[in-house]
């Protein structure tokens, strides 16, 4: 199967899994490095390269809209 789009929605203060035994860890900064293109993370255990963690799931996310939600 080929992948012909990916759109990822990173945000500051999301909480994601890091590390071997997917410890949590709080997005605290998001950098685009303009020469390589590459980009990077930095949580609150340390710096990683985007798309090397896992996503896990959201507690206590306030949505403007309630539908918001379920979308």
């Amino acid at each position: 199967m080929k992948v012909k789009n990916l759109q990822l929605n990173l945000e500051l203060g999301q909480e994601i899994l890091v590390g071997p035994q997917d410890q949590r860890a709080e997005i605290t900064k998001i950098e685009i490095h303009e020469k390589s293109g590459e980009v990077c993370i930095n949580t609150t255990k340390g710096p990683r390269r985007a798309l090397t963690f896992r996503l896990c799931e959201q507690k206590n996310r306030e949505f403007a809209n309630p539908a918001d939600k379920y979308r």
